[in-house]
């Protein structure tokens, strides 16, 4: 089936991961099927619950019991949303995957605009756009934006929303771990898909103030600049380490060298003076952040065959459209979740 046929009739995977903040389970699935009904298509609701959540649990089971087709997929500790994303990805078939939070973030009514943006291209991220919740959440939306711009050069203004969709190859070839979930749209950019960010009202239920513990915001900085490494040097190692370790060494060089002429011609011993020490320290450090760069660009050679650089949109032999190469060596899903139709019969 090729991607216009699946835009067309094929199903939409809704991906719901319930993690250290949710709201009600009920309402909120209530408030996505029916939000999700106008699309006139099939849709797979799949819950991953990232550790242990009885009473999310519970209230899934007791939806499945009244008929509803849900999907639930229980990990049996907090591995994190990043790995719950990926349990996800391997057990659902629909090419089109929706990703929506445990909490309201953004009107339901809204979420078709997201499906009829997916179809011109292959991540959408929602922004919440106009804002109605405290003052404190939105500085502190415009500061973490401001500071991803800045970083990696994109032009996103609210990745702290979790509504996104996507098509199927960019769950397969972006490979996510750790919290790196929030910066996917990052990560697809960097890797050659084509990522629009589309402004939704928020929900009017998002209104909660949101201050976290020092340590979150550190974390999700150094996550910050874990995903900016990767999208700037992961290819290319010896652009950092080596011009790191070059200037270190260069300054240690020139500094031992300042010392010695010193010796040599002002006769200023260099006994008992911790300048050379400095000097020398500077000289072997930057030697060794140097060599590191090169130990990178030695691995990225001896695995280059098996690194893809890019991202196939489409091949064309003979005036036919043959689709998309596989290119990312995956898995397909062993068994297909209940299906939810519009007219709100289950699907076998």
């Amino acid at each position: 089936m090729t991607y216009a046929q699946s835009a067309m009739e094929g199903p939409i995977a809704a991906i719901v991961v319930v993690s250290s903040r949710y709201d009600d389970p009920e309402a909120v699935y209530q408030e996505y099927r029916d939000g999700l009904r106008p699309i006139g298509r099939p849709v797979e609701f799949t819950y991953v619950l990232d550790g242990p959540f009885p009473d999310v649990y519970q209230v899934l089971q007791t939806l499945q019991e009244s008929g509803e087709p849900i999907r639930v997929i229980q990990l049996n500790r907090v591995f994190g949303e990043a790995a719950a994303l990926s349990a996800a990805f391997r057990n659902t078939t629909a090419q089109d995957i929706l990703l929506l939070p445990a909490f309201r973030q953004v009107r339901p009514d809204s979420l078709p605009r997201m499906l009829e943006r997916l179809a011109e291209t292959d991540l959408v991220v929602a922004r919440r756009s106009p804002r109605t919740d405290s003052t404190f959440n939105r500085l502190q939306t415009r500061a973490f934006s401001s500071l991803v711009r800045f970083l990696t050069r994109t032009s996103f203004q609210d990745l702290g929303c979790n509504v996104r969709a996507l098509r199927r190859r960019v769950a397969e070839e972006v490979m996510l771990y750790g919290d790196q979930h929030r910066f996917l749209p990052i990560l697809a950019l960097n890797q050659g898909f084509r990522v629009a960010e589309l402004p939704l009202p928020q929900s009017p239920a998002d209104r909660q103030l949101r201050a976290y513990p020092p340590g979150t915001y550190v974390r999700r900085f150094i996550d910050l600049l874990t995903v900016f490494f990767i999208t700037k040097f992961t290819r290319r190692p010896m652009r950092f380490y080596g011009l790191i370790g070059s200037g270190i060494a260069g300054i240690g060089a020139i500094h031992m060298a300042y010392l010695v002429v010193q010796r040599l011609f002002m006769g200023t011993p260099l006994a008992d003076r911790p300048a050379l020490l400095l000097a020398a320290l500077l000289v072997v450090l930057g030697v060794q952040i140097f060599s590191m760069g090169l130990i990178g660009e030695l691995i990225i050679y001896a695995n280059a065959k098996q690194m893809n650089d890019y991202a196939i949109e489409s091949i064309v032999e003979d005036g036919k459209n043959l689709g998309q190469a596989d290119t990312s060596g995956r898995g397909k899903a062993e068994h297909s979740p209940p299906v939810f139709h519009p007219s709100g019969t289950p699907l076998s």
